[in-house]
């Protein structure tokens, strides 16, 4: 099963002769007659161009060039260049519009409760019993119905925490598909199972913030990794990695991707968790998270080393705290750490990172280019090779500084971030409102503290996991890693994934995923500041760009802002995304290109 962002991702659209020569004005007139009718016109065709492309006897814009007979060597190509530019937008645009608006279906939820207890409410105001208040969640209702920018700051809200970029979803990009033609399953209902499950595992992710990495293998001693392994293994609607139909050690809080298939599912409801490859071998951290990252340009090569937050610190575990929180106000306390800094070793650590990732892929990108310090290998990058698929690769008469360059390959991963956020936050606000872990904590606490009458499934009601929560903090409320808890948007997918998820798709495009790290490196048991050479299976960048995107997620969920579902959606709609602009971007090369082939999160091939 996969997203469907093009019925032919490995080509361009197919043009006759006559069309090759230049724009067809027929062909361009209809696409802007439906494109005026869905109000697109304007974007996408100046005044001065009209409705068709440009031919020898109508240009534009004056050609002063030509007319001043500057041309003297036949090298210039200056209608030839601004015509193909302009062919490639409409083309590319064109192509993009014809693509399927995929079914968006909610689960229900929002419109069945009316006091909106399995929806995301947080930074609206609530009540004592942390539901929202009508006229608050109807204002929200009416910004996100009139997409006026006014009616987004008259929303009412509960604090001073303002809600996270409601409006981002309803701009538009020159590169890539629109927001709506992504579509994900729909989320899990409040009653299900499934749901419950969701959280019984992020649960546990919070009473293990503090236990190694080092201890997630199959011959652990620990006995609450082995507890979190036998509760997850009696759940049935459990979706994460197993070995032989079993959860393992070795398995837990790894990665899974969950893609919609809507042609075979017209409502597109119904989803398959898959793990991509390679994930669940090597150490539980990427290599793109551990190696240092070499010098680039004016800074110098520097240890991947992080703050260390203070070990057992939690925020929200009190009513009143988590109350504070959800109306978006401030609880008083702020994270402390301990002294110095280290590898990521455990999911505190990597809650740190998924909180500030943003030049994570940048540096991935420097590691996979940097070639490896003969003298040190623990130092240095991978020195990973291009796809072959370059048109650059193995040339000695010409070299590239523009397309298929290094620093197109930065622009496209920089970009990626705020084409990212905008495609999440689409199914964030405008299609599934689903509740956030801290929210759904907050029902199980109100049952099992105060007897509240919530359609909570019993599997977390009676979880081992909140039991040990109880134990510890004295409230059944999920413990969260850091003092404001998730962001002021709704939780299913995570943004931070998704921006993870089309950064890396694009780098596997990019380079030769098959390569075989040279020098895997892991943290040294005996002192986390340092790393020392992994020695198990070989690792391969593929595998381990894989195993990044699920780092940066777990890692949100290890803060308790997400569950599974969340990052496992976000693996393919970020995928999908990448895709979209690696297409578009093939109308505009000179180069004889055959398109990047690499492996998608499910495994499948595909070629763009």
């Amino acid at each position: 099963m996969s997203i469907i962002v093009s019925e032919n991702i490995d080509k361009p659209v197919e043009k006759s002769a006559e069309q090759s020569a230049g724009v067809n004005r027929r062909a361009v007139l209809g696409k802007a007659g439906i494109l005026t009718a869905a109000g697109l016109a304007s974007p996408l065709l100046s005044k001065s161009a009209g409705a068709h492309a440009p031919d020898d006897h109508d240009h534009p814009g004056k050609d002063h060039a030509h007319a001043n007979h500057d041309d003297q060597y036949g090298t210039l190509h200056t209608k030839t260049l601004a015509k193909k530019s302009y062919k490639a937008r409409i083309d590319s645009a064109s192509k993009q519009y014809a693509n399927d608006i995929p079914p968006h279906p909610n689960n229900g939820d929002e419109a069945r409760y009316p006091n909106k207890i399995g929806t995301a409410t947080k930074g609206l105001k609530h009540d004592a019993n942390g539901h929202v208040d009508p006229e608050s969640y109807a204002s929200l209702l009416k910004a996100l119905r009139s997409r006026k920018h006014e009616d987004f700051e008259k929303v009412i809200l509960g604090g001073t925490r303002p809600l996270a970029d409601p409006q981002g979803p309803l701009t538009t990009a020159l590169v890539g598909s629109v927001n709506t033609q992504f579509a994900i399953p729909v989320a899990e209902k409040l009653d299900s199972a499934a749901l419950a499950a969701e959280h019984i595992e992020i649960y546990w992710q919070a009473l293990l913030r503090d236990v190694p990495f080092s201890d997630y293998h199959d011959n652990t001693n620990n006995p609450l990794v082995w507890a979190a392994v036998d509760e997850l293994n009696r759940l049935p609607e459990y979706r994460g990695p197993k070995i032989n139909g079993k959860v393992t050690p070795q398995t837990l809080f790894r990665s899974t991707a969950l893609y919609v298939d809507y042609k075979a599912d017209r409502k597109g409801r119904k989803g398959k968790y898959v793990v991509p490859p390679e994930t669940l071998k090597g150490p539980y951290i990427s290599q793109f998270l551990l190696r240092p990252v070499p010098g680039w340009g004016t800074f110098a090569a520097q240890a991947q080393l992080r703050p260390i937050q203070t070990a057992g610190e939690a925020f929200g575990t009190t009513y009143e705290e988590w109350l504070a929180i959800r109306n978006g106000i401030s609880t008083g306390r702020t994270i402390t750490t301990e002294n110095g800094r280290r590898h990521v070793i455990n999911g505190r650590d990597l809650a740190w990172v998924a909180r500030n990732s943003g030049p994570t892929y940048l540096h991935a990108l420097q590691i996979l280019l940097a070639a490896p310090s003969p003298d040190n290998p623990l130092a240095g990058g991978i020195g990973a090779p291009l796809n072959p698929a370059n048109p650059y690769v193995g040339l000695t008469a010409q070299s590239t500084g523009s397309s298929f360059s290094t620093s197109f390959i930065q622009g496209l991963v920089a970009l990626a971030a705020s084409l990212a956020i905008k495609t999440s936050y689409y199914q964030n606000w405008y299609v599934d409102r689903r509740l956030r872990p801290e929210d759904y904590g907050g029902l199980v606490h109100k049952v099992l503290a105060n007897g509240a009458d919530y359609p909570i499934h019993p599997d977390i009601l009676n979880s081992d996991a909140v039991a040990r929560v109880f134990a510890e903090f004295g409230s059944y409320l999920l413990p969260l890693a850091n003092d404001v808890g998730a962001p002021t948007h709704p939780g299913y997918p995570s943004g931070a994934t998704i921006s993870a998820a089309t950064p890396v798709t694009l780098l596997k495009a990019w380079f030769d995923e098959s390569y075989v790290i040279p020098n895997p490196v892991q943290v040294d048991p005996t002192d986390p500041t340092q790393l020392i050479p992994w020695e198990g299976e070989p690792l391969t960048v593929g595998g381990e760009l894989n195993k990044l995107v699920n780092n940066i997620g777990f890692g949100r969920n290890f803060n308790g802002f997400h569950t599974r579902a969340d990052i496992s959606a976000s693996h393919a709609l970020g995928e999908a995304l990448a895709i979209s602009v690696l297409q578009d971007h093939r109308y505009t090369y000179n180069e004889t290109f055959k398109g990047f082939s690499f492996t998608r999160f499910d495994g499948s091939k595909v070629t763009v």
